[in-house]
């Protein structure tokens, strides 16, 4: 079980950063991840990036830092992923599930289904603005996180909250961070968290594992060409429809195969539309 919870923390969460403009910031929260158990850094489209600076604030997270992703799309950083979650203080105007650290924590390692953990990423906005509708929209939950009145958080800051929190999780759950994890230079302690240890073998998934986000954008998409050709989408925006669609998938945990199935609904549906005669 220790070990499971390990690969979720190191392997299925992943922290997306969209346009950060502060290396400092950038630098910061692979500190916080490295501290909190997480090693999966994605960075979208950024300005340019100071990586020296963004280093010098990393410290001990450098690791995490030299090994994030870099990405053009919010799309292709959660292609992979089951679940993405948009950490946002501000109100918005269609009506996104909306949890705390805690529910997001508990959903992210929740298996109470018999399938494998979700693979989860938490978005993260510019720091002037947030995340703007296109990066919301390849979402299906927002996590806000309270504060006394004043909801703007740092970036950093932020990022170290909601780690924390799944951190935390972990620990309740029986994972027990290792020495090595715990301690760093400055304590005396290891520097490599896996230092002397041979590599530990990966369990086999499970055969049923949701749809990934990359598929599921597919059907989104395909569902939105079709009913462009009806008048369902008579006074609605494309927006509106394909948040509406996302979450109905997302809420269902289709798999691969059941996708293939609607996808074959869909064209067939739209071949009848663009030939009714035949």
């Amino acid at each position: 079980m220790s070990d499971s919870l390990e690969t979720l923390l190191r392997e299925n969460l992943r922290i997306v950063l969209v346009r950060p403009q502060h290396p400092g910031n950038v630098g910061a929260v692979a500190r916080a991840m490295k501290n909190m158990g997480l090693r999966k850094l994605v960075i979208v489209d950024p300005p340019v990036l100071d990586l020296e600076r963004a280093r010098w604030m990393a410290t001990s997270g450098r690791d995490v830092l030299a090994a994030a992703r870099f990405t053009a799309t919010v799309a292709e950083a959660v292609d992979d992923c089951d679940w993405a979650v948009a950490c946002t203080a501000r109100s918005r105007r269609w009506r996104w599930p909306v949890v705390d650290q805690a529910e997001l924590a508990r959903q992210a390692f929740d298996t109470s289904d018999g399938g494998p953990p979700r693979r989860t990423a938490v978005l993260f906005g510019q720091e002037d603005f947030g995340l703007d509708n296109e990066a919301l929209s390849h979402c299906q939950t927002i996590v806000q996180i309270p504060t006394d009145g004043l909801a703007s958080l740092n970036l950093s800051q932020a990022v170290l909250l909601i780690c924390a929190r799944l951190f935390d999780e972990a620990r309740a759950r029986g994972w027990e961070p290792t020495e090595a994890s715990r301690q760093g230079r400055r304590s005396g302690g290891p520097t490599d968290d896996r230092a002397g240890e041979s590599p530990r073998k990966a369990s086999t998934p499970p055969v049923k594992r949701m749809a990934s986000l990359g598929e599921q954008s597919q059907i989104v998409d395909l569902a939105l060409e079709t009913l462009a050709l009806t008048p369902y989408m008579n006074g609605k925006t494309r927006d509106q429809v394909q948040v509406l669609i996302s979450g109905l998938l997302q809420r269902s945990q289709p798999t691969s195969p059941e996708l293939n199935i609607l996808r074959g609904m869909l064209k067939k549906t739209r071949w009848r539309i663009e030939n009714p005669d035949k």
